[in-house]
């Protein structure tokens, strides 16, 4: 389905239909308030604890108007993990019957709620709904903000975006509107929405976390091995890596992946507790700095792995696809974590199809996964990019072009082609001079469909991502 060129809002709210509109523009999709086109209706009474019937109800109501259009309706509230049984649904209500007159009192009423509570955690929650002309029903959720700020901070949003902070460690407001469809409420539901009106909704399910990729996901690479092939020689303390995981964090990346043991051409395995000691500390530092990020480790041995995820980790990256030791398929199958699994030709001659070599063996692979209990939604997919047997540059290329034929599987497909040795191959770069064209690699396989993007540069890869799809949605 393509994207419709206007969305009409079932809302007597003009504040909120700006706020809502400010992302469909991104799409190049014009979002009408319902006023525009008849006069202003009396809604139905809404619920106070279902989100899904009281956008459902606005949406069908507006729709009964309106057939030959496409209506929207949203449903909105503010859920604060320190009092549960306040606001929620009845937000504005509860701050009209508190006497809040200004958007800046209500902001302040809530900072004040929080300087006698440890517990910060809070988010707001946008239902949509929307109604075809087909009388299709579609309907997502997005979630924004983690916790609440300090203070109110910020000039690109209004309301409660100046006091909400995201996992990036600034308010909402404090993102240019481009960055807030990634971690607004209504943003993050936008994106959902027009990527189910085209048939690209993937969620990568970890540990809690919905991972989608209507922008990509960004998949930040911090190395504390000095053996790694990229930037070993910058390894530094726990310290050190906390601050680079602050920074990716800051600059858009959605995973940070620790990384204790290198798998480069010809590495020298460690035992388990050596990973195991310098991958946890810094798990457990990201976690409790940065307790909403979702922290993934990249390590092919089974005891790591059970260290890894009572450390705090909510994706395992292993090189060898989980299916050459049988305790590991227990241990995924008995928690929540988020598997990346990859193919991995390192031991084995590919044939001169290579893709049709890369889909027999995510079709077993899955299958095997699938059959010791991993839910597929838990299950993204790498190519193994600069895994081939011979380090064949030309091969590397192929599996690259490969990429957009593991479409079929449904699945988050990874993007691993970050300062690796193909560019020194081919253009003799070193590996400090391969930025520009690893980015350029990345967006080639973005466009062919590999969306989760493993990089060392997060900030060039965030704003890759997000204007590809913005110009892609442009007319």
């Amino acid at each position: 389905m393509t994207l419709p060129h206007r969305i009409v809002f079932a809302s007597n709210n003009s504040a909120k239909t700006a706020d809502v509109a400010k992302f469909f523009k991104l799409y190049g999709v014009e979002l009408v308030n319902y006023l525009e086109l008849i006069p202003a209706q009396n809604f139905p009474p809404e619920t106070i604890d279902d989100q899904r019937l009281n956008a459902h109800v606005k949406a069908q109501f507006i729709h009964e108007f309106l057939p030959e259009e496409y209506v929207l309706a949203d449903d909105s509230g503010m859920f604060l993990r320190a009092f549960p049984e306040r606001f929620g649904l009845t937000t504005a209500r509860e701050f009209k019957a508190l006497g809040l007159d200004t958007v800046e009192a209500e902001n302040q009423y809530v900072i004040d709620l929080y300087r006698a509570v440890d517990e910060r955690s809070a988010y707001m929650a946008a239902i949509f709904v929307l109604i075809t002309p087909e009388h299709e029903v579609i309907t997502v959720e997005g979630r924004g903000g983690v916790a609440i700020s300090p203070e109110s901070r910020g000039q690109f949003g209004k309301g409660l975006d100046t006091i909400f902070l995201t996992e990036t460690g600034k308010t909402i407001a404090e993102l240019p509107i481009a960055e807030q469809l990634n971690y607004h409420h209504r943003g993050r539901a936008t994106k959902r929405l027009l990527a189910k009106l085209q048939d690209e909704d993937i969620i990568w399910q970890a540990n809690g976390h919905d991972l989608t990729q209507e922008t990509g996901i960004i998949y930040g690479v911090l190395n504390v091995s000095p053996e790694s092939f990229y930037n070993g020689e910058h390894v530094g303390g726990v310290a050190v890596s906390l601050g680079q995981a602050t920074q990716q964090l800051a600059d858009g990346a959605d995973v940070i992946e620790v990384g204790g043991q290198t798998t480069r051409p010809g590495f020298v395995p460690l035992t388990p507790e050596e990973e195991i000691a310098r991958i946890v500390p810094v798990i457990q530092g990201i976690k409790k700095t940065h307790p909403y990020a979702v922290v993934a480790v990249d390590t092919y041995k089974y005891e790591v792995m059970i260290a890894a995820i009572e450390a705090g980790a909510g994706i395992i990256n292993d090189v060898n696809g989980f299916t050459d030791d049988a305790r590991k398929l227990s241990l995924m199958a008995a928690t929540d974590v988020g598997l990346l699994t990859m193919f991995n030709p390192r031991d084995n001659e590919l044939s001169v199809d290579i893709a049709a070599d890369m889909i027999a063996w995510f079709t077993e692979n899955l299958a095997s996964l699938e059959a010791a209990g991993i839910q597929r939604e838990r299950i993204a997919l790498d190519p193994g990019v600069g895994y081939s047997k011979n380090s064949d540059v030309y091969q590397d290329l192929a599996m690259m072009q490969a990429v957009g034929r593991l479409k079929v599987f449904n699945r988050p497909i990874m993007t691993a082609v970050s300062n690796k040795g193909w560019a020194k191959f081919l253009f003799d770069l070193p590996k400090d001079e391969r930025a520009d064209l690893s980015l350029v690699a990345a967006t080639e396989m973005y466009r062919l469909g590999a969306k989760v993007l493993r990089v060392h540069d997060v900030k060039s890869a965030r704003q890759m991502t997000s204007f590809v799809e913005l110009l892609k949605n442009a007319h």
